[in-house]
Parts: structure tokens; sequence; C-alpha cells
């Protein structure tokens, strides 16, 4: 059995290759954020996160709670972050998205609304995007639920989908 931190370790790789992904994927912002900030004037929105997701998904797991501490030893209790958007429940998110670079729920990072997954699959070929599946292995991930070969198979996965993505954008590294 896996030690809390040694899962946490694990989610927190996951989260730096989901945030690279995302990165050169780059559809929220470009995709949804800037365009719904153009038809509201400028004025805030909630986008994808309309709820404390954070309050509402996280399980009650030892791995869970140690995510939450580092979290809040990084970022600051929630109740704590000034910069919070008006329309959003959660605090972690500003006028133009999470503030959060890590340490982010599962749900969190997983999330894709279905307009992103589909230019994802429509103008990149990737259908391996699932957002509920992700969701759930990234909390398996955390609580120790996920096979190391399993784990090591859903990380090949994201790999490939970055792989993808460089190599049609010419960004291969």
């Amino acid at each position: 059995m896996e030690s809390a931190q040694e899962n946490l370790n694990r989610y927190l790789e996951m989260e730096t290759i989901l945030n690279r992904f995302f990165g050169i994927f780059d559809f929220c912002l470009k995709g949804c954020v800037l365009p719904e900030l153009e038809r509201n004037g400028n004025q805030p929105f909630a986008a994808c996160c309309k709820d404390k997701y954070y309050k509402v998904y996280d399980l009650d797991h030892p791995s869970f709670d140690l995510l939450r501490k580092e979290r809040e030893a990084l970022y600051g209790k929630p109740e704590d972050v000034k910069e919070s958007s008006l329309v959003s429940p959660c605090e972690y998110h500003t006028n133009t998205g999470c503030t959060l670079p890590t340490h982010k729920s599962p749900i969190c990072l997983a999330f894709m609304c279905r307009k992103s997954i589909d230019a994802l699959r429509d103008g990149h070929g990737i259908y391996t995007y699932d957002y509920l599946g992700f969701n759930y292995a990234l909390e398996w991930i955390l609580t120790g639920d996920m096979s190391l070969a399993d784990y090591a198979e859903f990380r090949q996965s994201c790999l490939d989908m970055i792989t993808t993505l460089e190599a049609e954008s010419g960004q291969a590294c």
C-alpha cells in the first residue's frame, strides 16, 4: 500500500503533465474566456467554475487532506484569496481563470467542457480525452486505487497527447 505522500507525488506529476498539455492545447483562454469577456463587455463571468468543487468533490481521504494542506500552504486558504471573481463561487477562480498553478482538485484539473473536447477531437484527432474518466483516474491516483501499471499507462497516454499537439505545432522537444 502506497502512502498518502507517494500518492500525492504521483498526482502532482500528472498535474504537471496535464498542465503542459493544457498549455499547448490552450483552448480555455482563446476558445472560451476571451470570447465570453468580449460578449459580456469585459464583465466577469464564471465560465466552467460554478461551484466550490474542492468542497463538493474532494474525497474524505488522507491524500486529499494532504493535497488541500499543501494547496493552502502554497496559495493560502480559500477565504484569504483577495482577487476572487465576484461571479464565481470558487475563491481560487478570478476573472481570468483559476489562480492555482498546482494542487488543483482532480475535478478541476480534469475538466474540459464539451466544446473543448470537440475542438481536441476535430482539430487534433485526439479522442482519448474523457473528462469523467480523467477525473476518476486522478482520484484513483490520489487514493492509491490505481495500480502502478495503470498509472504508467495513463501517464503515457497523456504524454502521447502532448506529443501529438507538439508535432502539429512544430514545438516537439
